[in-house]
């Protein structure tokens, strides 16, 4: 089994966050897990990207040309990434970014799920999680990852102040999948 999941979305929406998470949790599972990211110079506000690939046996090639798995948390990211990933891949995307598109914007041939993460994390105090609750989508759609895997890195690599709202976002994204 090899994987790449490509998490995508603008500066300050805590994408790199989210992929250094994701990543941590799929190797204390114990799979073979190389992470890359990439960011505009203007940082906040500008194009970010984190890529995730995963293996259950050793990772020779280090590039991420077509993703199986695509979450977008913005609609630039989605309109810049969503023609990469492969034909089938899943795709899970924050609902407003629909919004924002026309449908001839958005492919027919991938497993898309729109999850409503902004608008969920708002109700949780903080719409920073909303990366957390599109982690949490792809725990409930994947066979890769559980909710509990994601949650111990959360318990472990988190601040202390911010693992409730983080284990609440996961939890309330994983559920929205169920």
């Amino acid at each position: 089994m090899e994987t790449g999941i490509l998490i995508s979305g603008t500066g300050g929406q805590g994408i790199i966050a989210a992929g250094e998470l994701l990543s941590e949790a799929l190797f204390r599972t114990g799979y073979e897990v190389i992470n890359a990211r990439s960011y505009g110079s203007e940082a906040r506000g500008g194009s970010c990207r984190s890529e995730v690939l995963v293996s259950d046996s050793e990772i020779y090639d280090l590039q991420l040309a077509e993703p199986d798995v695509l979450i977008a948390l913005s609609v630039p990211a989605f309109r810049k990434y969503q023609g990469s990933a492969k034909t089938g891949a899943l795709v899970i995307v924050d609902s407003a970014v629909l919004e924002g598109l026309s449908k001839d914007e958005v492919r027919q041939d991938v497993r898309l799920n729109s999850v409503p993460a902004t608008s969920m994390a708002r109700d949780l105090g903080n719409v920073i999680v909303a990366n957390m609750v599109l982690l949490g989508a792809f725990a409930g759609l994947s066979e890769v990852l559980s909710l509990g895997d994601l949650k111990e890195a959360v318990n472990e690599l988190m601040r202390p102040s911010m693992k409730e709202i983080n284990l609440n976002a996961l939890e309330a994204g994983h559920a929205r999948m169920r």
